[in-house]
């Protein structure tokens, strides 16, 4: 059995030499054609005798060392480790025929050009005469790296080099050097004239692919030039459709502005817009036909710009977009351009974007807010949408409740308070006490229903949870006053549940609701003042300061009541000793306020007040005064949204989400008040076929649905026939709808 075992482990061991010798064998071969295996670690090696390693990688006869040096390089620049020593050794490898090289050798020249400008010009000369080749990657290339090379000196050569590729048979080439003017701005300012003059070169391209770039180019040169924009102003609507998507929203952005300043205002005679009757639509899911379609949508009195609609009509079919940037674009083109009584196609396809991830979900639900402080009818359709889940975070959460107070009207309020009965009981301490807010601004919102959201939220007043009561005591407050003859059995409701109110700001609403009401609670106030006074050591602040007032306040309307004068006498002496300053300061001021023509304690003596003749007189006009001091009435409460001011903001911008204005943010420019001329936007050459677009960018569902005769059809019809969305949401069609290409124009 010994000489078994021993035979076997001299086989492994055998097997395990042949094992090695094969492996030292296969890397000899692989190292002689420049395919060395190695792992994915010595990328981020930097010891001294790995960077010798790179050196002699980047000098190696063979591609898959070179790129394979070049890789390690560009790992450690990744990781912010200074490697332009390098920049000789790999501007050396500029010309390679290796385009996967080139294209690392341009990664490292963008990142090192301005710390050796002198070594970079030397590769000028390579990208210029990469400009001619025959393949539309490597002229593409060539340029984008000339106008990233941030040296100053070259920006002459970088403008021809623009001036060049804006004539290239490729449409890519082409975008490219849209893409490098605002460079070449940025590096020489006063390369302007000459760049303004390319983009209007650019800006009578055909190609949707092209036209984007243009765009954005056009935003950073020159976004006031609006009179390149006249005679382009009916193709870009045209091509709107067509374009990628980001090239979508900076042209519907270009187009904003164009229109605010070449259009008059739709809606002249909407002075307050929550006015403007609202287009009756469809739940959210319904495929019923609207059979009862507007033919007055528009105001009677105006007529709107054939251009301003075709804007309108070119917009329409992108609220189909999966894009959500897009979808919010289009948004903000119906809220400041649109008609009012053409805005409700906003409210389904904002909507949809809700079942997106979160944080689209915030941007969407914050513009929505903001919409529905100044059109509630937009959204009122669609309320079911907005009741929270279970799974929302805080920041949605918050936002949905403000949105569905915001678009309450009598016909959902029964149901809304339905639903927000439910949220108050959520463990969630914050979650419940949001709702009860909510709550209160319905009923301050709609008075008619004060009296319902009263009678719910006095029920809560027993409920287990203490941050519960305490909120819904300091919303009763404010909802009381509203109802200044009809609160006194509330009122006496709240001060019965003083002893089980232990919130500090729950009981201090109650003592103020007691002492501004007391005209009507003459047996409940005192004795609610004779409860507090024993214990007024033990209550928080807030709470010490109402009690004061509430004394103060009975002893305006008894002066004569021994009773109360002796009681408010005691509490003012308590807070006289207080460690608050603000508690001792309002006790001596009230005690000099209601104990003028009394007897005031002082140092356990009573003392009568001195007075003269002059004095009596004040003191008598401040007694009958007394009662206007204390108990004036005091304003109804108006609920502010949280999204108030959002509103003086564009919709879709940075500066509405955050709610301040920040650094970049312009507003929109104001409506003329003549209508300027139109004319200028007669000028275009109408050649443009959309045979020549580019498939394969933007959603591709509207790119087939668009080329359907369907979709044209719809667009030769009147101004007044409007756009079917419900199609989109059809889910039997968009599961198994193929339509055919037509390969007609679009017949605006």
């Amino acid at each position: 059995m010994s000489e078994y075992f021993s035979k076997a482990a001299a086989f492994a061991q055998n097997a395990a030499k042949l094992s090695k010798k094969m492996s030292e064998g296969l890397v000899e071969n692989a190292r002689e054609f420049g395919l060395e295996a190695t792992s994915s670690r010595h990328y981020f090696d930097t010891s001294e005798e790995k960077m010798r390693d790179i050196k002699r990688q980047l000098d190696s006869r063979h591609d898959r060392e070179k790129m394979d040096g070049l890789k390690r390089l560009i790992a450690m620049i990744s990781k912010g480790r200074d490697v332009s020593e390098f920049f000789p050794d790999v501007v050396k490898n500029v010309a390679s025929q290796n385009l996967e090289i080139r294209k690392l050798v341009y990664i490292y020249l963008l990142r090192y050009a301005e710390q050796e400008p002198d070594l970079a010009l030397l590769s000028i000369n390579t990208f210029q005469r990469d400009l001619t080749d025959q393949n539309q990657l490597i002229r593409a290339m060539a340029l984008r790296v000339m106008s990233g090379i941030r040296v100053p000196v070259i920006s002459p050569i970088v403008l021809l080099a623009i001036k060049k590729c804006v004539t290239d048979l490729s449409a890519y080439v082409r975008k490219t050097a849209a893409h490098a003017i605002p460079k070449c701005y940025s590096l020489d300012p006063s390369q302007k004239d000459a760049l303004v003059d390319i983009i209007t070169t650019l800006l009578n391209d055909n190609s949707p692919f092209t036209i984007g770039s243009v765009i954005m180019a056009f935003d950073e040169v020159c976004p006031q030039r609006f009179d390149l924009i006249h005679p382009h102003y009916r193709k870009l609507c045209k091509m709107l459709i067509d374009t990628d998507e980001w090239g979508q929203i900076a042209i519907i952005s270009l187009l904003l502005r164009y229109a605010r300043t070449q259009f008059l205002n739709p809606n002249p005679n909407s002075n307050n817009e929550r006015t403007v009757p609202k287009k009756k639509s469809k739940d959210f899911y319904s495929d019923e036909e609207d059979s009862n379609d507007s033919d007055d949508s528009l105001d009677e009195s105006f007529s709107l710009d054939p251009d301003h609609e075709l804007l309108l009509n070119s917009c329409i079919p992108l609220l189909q977009s999966r894009n959500s940037s897009v979808v919010l674009a289009v948004a903000k083109v119906f809220y400041h351009l649109a008609p009012s009584s053409e805005a409700y196609k906003l409210g389904k396809p904002l909507v949809r974007l809700l079942h997106s991830h979160r944080e689209t979900q915030y941007v969407v639900l914050a513009n929505i807010a903001t919409m529905a402080t100044q059109r509630p009818s937009l959204f009122e359709p669609h309320l079911q949408q907005f009741f929270v889940r279970s799974t929302d975070p805080v920041f949605i959460r918050d936002l949905k409740m403000e949105i569905m107070t915001l678009i309450a009207t009598e016909s959902n309020i029964t149901g809304l308070l339905r639903e927000l009965q439910e949220y108050v009981k959520s463990p969630n301490k914050d979650f419940a006490t949001s709702a009860i807010q909510a709550i209160g601004r319905c009923a301050i919102g709609m008075p008619e229903m004060a009296e319902s959201c009263l009678n719910g939220l006095m029920k809560l007043l027993w409920s287990k949870n203490d941050a519960v009561v305490a909120e819904s005591v300091v919303v009763i407050k404010r909802l009381l006053q509203l109802r200044p003859q009809d609160n006194v059995d509330m009122i006496m409701q709240l001060a019965k549940s003083l002893d089980q109110i232990t919130v500090p700001m729950a009981r201090a609403s109650i003592f103020w609701l007691v002492g501004q009401y007391s005209q009507n609670l003459e047996k409940v106030a005192p004795d609610v003042l004779r409860k507090a006074a024993k214990t007024f050591t033990t209550e928080a602040d807030v709470v010490k300061l109402q009690i004061i007032n509430l004394g103060a306040k009975l002893l305006s309307l008894h002066p004569t009541d021994h009773t109360i004068n002796l009681i408010t006498q005691y509490v003012l002496n308590l807070a006289r000793y207080d460690l608050n300053y603000d508690i001792r300061d309002r006790a001596r001021f009230l005690r000099g306020l209601v104990l003028i023509n009394g007897k005031k304690e002082n140092t356990g003596e009573n003392v009568e007040i001195m007075e003269t003749s002059q004095s009596t007189e004040a003191n008598i006009i401040l007694t009958d005064s007394l009662k206007r001091i204390l108990l004036c009435e005091k304003d109804a409460p108006s609920e502010e949204s949280p999204s108030a001011g959002r509103d003086r903001f564009t919709i879709g911008s940075m500066a509405l989400v955050l709610n301040h204005s920040i650094p970049g943010y312009e507003p929109l420019p104001d409506w003329p008040t003549e209508k300027p001329d139109g004319s200028l936007r007669d000028n275009l050459d109408e050649t443009w076929n959309r045979s020549q677009s580019i498939k394969g960018f933007g959603s591709e569902y509207i790119g087939n649905y668009a080329r359907s005769s369907t979709f044209e059809g719809s667009f030769t019809k009147k101004r007044k026939d409007e756009y079917d969305l419900n199609r989109f949401y059809d889910s039997e069609e968009s599961s198994s709808g193929e339509r055919e290409e037509s390969s007609g124009e679009y017949q605006f």
